[in-house]
């Protein structure tokens, strides 16, 4: 039988690519750019709080939503 440890904490990621093209497909460049700061803020309150989990969690959060922007800037599909 195979098993297969999971974190009751969070959910499995799947790692279909479709899965991740369409998350930020019907954005735009100015809102993408928004969740980046927005997440970069979260981070920087987080990393201050002295919880660099959470803050390091954020931080990977905000370097999708800067990728996903420059993409779209430069008009690549994501």
């Amino acid at each position: 039988m195979n098993c297969q440890l999971v974190s009751p904490r969070r959910p499995q990621l799947s790692t279909n690519k479709a899965t991740f093209d369409t998350a930020a497909s019907g954005q735009t460049f100015e809102s993408l750019r928004r969740r980046y700061e927005h997440y970069i803020l979260l981070a920087r309150e987080s990393a201050q709080a002295g919880d660099r989990i959470e803050a390091e969690n954020l931080y990977q959060h905000a370097e999708h939503y800067y990728r996903s922007a420059a993409m779209r800037k430069v008009g690549q599909p994501q």
